[in-house]
């Protein structure tokens, strides 16, 4: 497998991941508003910090248009000068797809290709302005169909395991992001589920449907609705398929199912720092983790993935030169 598909393979399912989930995050941040009264500088801005535009966002629009919903669903929506867009997102998928064409298949081609078309036609538009949840849930559930059809339809040989390792690292970076989301939106978690308020429960489910994680939450019989439980729950959980312990070891696997087919030490340091995470990770408990900072525990995970990444980009995409600068600045 040359260097050049393997590169194409882990981007193509990490810009199809953030489609996802940015889609999932604008349709739950709509209906949200029905629940709870907040200004929309509140509800919108810290979908724009976690998607690391917010310097990007304010340069172009200023500090005033964070209190707009429309401006801000626009530029995390539409806009061809944000990377971080769904617009933009899904054309770097739809790119990467084009180039590997080879090697997916022919259903996961016509899936995303058919999305690129609806994004660019009129009716997408239209769907957008006078049905703006059912727009989300349309680029959510094609993006959850790519994923099933790459599941069913290809060989699960090394081109898979690239597009799985990336996806793994990318759901453990969102769902930190995710949870940051309400730091960012009301401030340090209290260790105490008896202070928390109405609207801060409200958030917590908030929190729970970004990841798709109501149902499967609720099925765990001691869970009770508040911060505690739903940090631990996104963090911990060693079978909700988007907790962040449960992507660590997905991404280890993976790598270590590449590693057995690479020559010498090939990725061998992206594998180690995984390893460490995991481990680390797995012996906290979400005591620790609300003493010492949800915030800085969510960017740590944040900022480890990203290391990871760019260990797996330089082993195995540019061994001799590192990094392209192209694709390597949208790793984080």
């Amino acid at each position: 497998m040359i260097s050049r598909v393997a590169e194409s393979c882990f981007w193509l399912n990490r810009y199809v991941e953030r489609v996802e989930v940015l889609a999932r995050m604008l349709d739950v941040n709509l209906a949200f508003q029905l629940d709870v009264s907040l200004p929309d500088a509140k509800r919108w801005l810290p979908l724009i910090v976690v998607t690391g535009q917010e310097q990007h966002f304010l340069t172009r629009h200023g500090a005033k248009s964070s209190d707009d919903a429309e401006i801000v669903q626009k530029y995390l929506t539409w806009s061809d000068d944000n990377p971080s867009s769904l617009y933009s997102s899904l054309r770097c998928a739809r790119e990467n797809a084009r180039t590997i064409r080879e090697t997916i298949s022919l259903e996961m081609w016509e899936t995303l290709n058919d999305l690129w078309v609806f994004m660019n036609d009129r009716a997408a538009r239209r769907l957008y302005d006078h049905h703006r949840d059912v727009f989300y849930r349309r680029l959510r559930d094609q993006c959850l169909l790519f994923h099933g059809i790459a599941q069913a339809t290809m060989l699960h040989e090394d081109p898979f395991r690239f597009m799985r390792l990336a996806t793994s690292l990318e759901r453990a970076a969102q769902t930190a992001r995710v949870i940051d989301v309400k730091y960012h939106s009301i401030g340090p978690t209290s260790p105490d589920e008896s202070e928390e308020t109405a609207s801060e429960a409200a958030q917590w489910m908030a929190t729970l449907r970004f990841c798709s994680g109501v149902e499967p939450f609720l099925k765990r019989p001691d869970n009770v609705l508040c911060g505690r439980a739903v940090a631990s729950f996104l963090l911990f959980d060693p079978s909700f398929p988007r907790s962040v312990c449960f992507n660590l070891e997905r991404t280890r696997n993976f790598l270590d199912l590449l590693g057995a087919g690479a020559p010498g030490s090939v990725g061998a340091r992206a594998r180690m720092l995984v390893s460490e995470a995991a481990d680390f990770l797995s012996k906290r408990n979400i005591a620790e983790i609300l003493a010492e900072g949800l915030h800085e525990t969510a960017t740590w995970v944040v900022e480890t993935t990203g290391e990871i990444a760019g260990e797996i980009i330089e082993s195995y995409f540019h061994p001799s030169s590192g990094p392209t600068t192209s694709q390597s600045q949208s790793q984080s």
